[in-house]
């Protein structure tokens, strides 16, 4: 009998950034610890407080975040938040549930069909762990930190992995963040209809920086007071996106990425303020300044399918329904998982997505 969700469903059942501390030891007592790994192009933040532990997503397929956890002692998982199914996400907990103790599992249900999920799924059911597909407005306490998941609510559609992912709010006493994983603009404007409490002290990017992220209401809505973006320097998405880099600049908030200054250590006491140490100084730049599609375009033709990810605009446009406008917003919203996830672009409804999976030619290598 084949694994699935479905089967692991059933079966496990005023804060101040103190600038001068950023290469300095952590010298405040925290009362919440959060650090954004850098496991490269990917996500993976471990938050810790009154001897709970918490891991949301884990990078790549490799064991950097199971190394960075046995480094600091720890041995035992309360919670582990899988965001949504996608390699640079999940794959780095497939370590962690072979080598750690993991007490719950978060994850949205979304079925998907890559090798790395279906080695994650392995090894959450030899886990033993709990298991469960929160919805808006579900929480769980941890000693005196709280958990509170505001993404996905109940309606949400399940077209893709990023329609479903989760994003959590973390509470401690007068601390506060939310962890965003992949969320895009639509999953933002249903979290901010839903009236939930918003305003946290740090805010993760969506998407890694993203623009189909982080938009100005957004922003708005958490009015955080430092935001983080989890990217890997030089990536070839371009993230983050310079939109998004001017638009936090403009809130005059301090950003912070790993790409930039490595893994980031954040830690808030009873006060509510907050430090901040990093392994590098650095400065957060645009990954997409330096892209010359025009040579990219002239880039020669690859031999075999066209890749929704690598694939130059007009390469693209070879795609039948794929015009120029379409193949730059293939483009825009890079990664894909799927070829299936092109009904995400305006005008592309399932006839349209059907002629282009008949027509063979569009694929997504892994």
């Amino acid at each position: 009998m084949p694994r699935s969700a479905a089967r692991l469903r059933r079966s496990l059942q005023s804060v101040a950034l103190v600038a001068a501390t950023l290469l300095a030891p952590l010298t405040a007592a925290a009362e919440l610890a959060i650090d954004f790994i850098d496991i490269g192009q990917g996500d993976a933040t471990y938050i810790h407080a009154d001897g709970h532990h918490v891991l949301i997503d884990g990078g790549t397929p490799r064991h950097d975040a199971a190394d960075y956890l046995r480094a600091r002692g720890v041995d035992h998982i309360d919670l582990l938040v899988a965001t949504h199914p996608h390699a640079d996400h999940i794959g780095g907990q497939i370590g962690v549930l072979q080598r750690k103790s993991v007490g719950e599992i978060w994850y949205s249900g979304y079925e998907h069909s890559t090798q790395t999920f279906e080695t994650w799924l392995d090894a959450a059911l030899d886990s033993n762990a709990r298991y469960r597909e929160p919805t808006r407005g579900h929480t769980q306490q941890l000693g005196q930190m709280r958990l509170t998941l505001l993404h996905p609510g109940v309606e949400t559609p399940n077209r893709t992995p990023h329609d479903r992912n989760l994003v959590v709010r973390i509470d401690r006493g007068p601390c506060s963040a939310i962890i965003a994983g992949d969320i895009e603009v639509s999953g933002e404007r249903e979290i901010i209809a839903s009236g939930l409490n918003l305003r946290a002290d740090v805010l993760d990017l969506g998407h890694h920086g993203s623009h189909t992220s982080s938009s100005q209401a957004w922003l708005r809505a958490v009015s955080p007071q430092i935001v983080v973006a989890q990217y890997g320097v030089g990536n070839r998405y371009g993230h983050p996106h310079t939109s998004v880099v001017e638009r936090v600049r403009a809130t005059g908030v301090p950003l912070l990425g790993t790409g930039a200054h490595g893994t980031i250590r954040l830690r808030c006491g009873a006060d509510g303020q907050w430090q901040v140490r990093t392994e590098r100084r650095g400065t957060v730049t645009p990954g997409d300044l330096d892209r010359d599609r025009d040579s990219a375009a002239a880039a020669p033709e690859p031999a075999g399918c066209i890749d929704l990810n690598r694939a130059s605009a007009r390469e693209l446009e070879r795609i039948t329904h794929i015009g120029s406008d379409r193949a730059q917003a293939i483009i825009d919203r890079r990664p894909w998982s799927s070829v299936e996830e092109l009904n995400r672009i305006d005008g592309i409804g399932p006839g349209r997505l059907r002629d282009i999976l008949q027509q063979g030619e569009a694929c997504v290598e892994r």
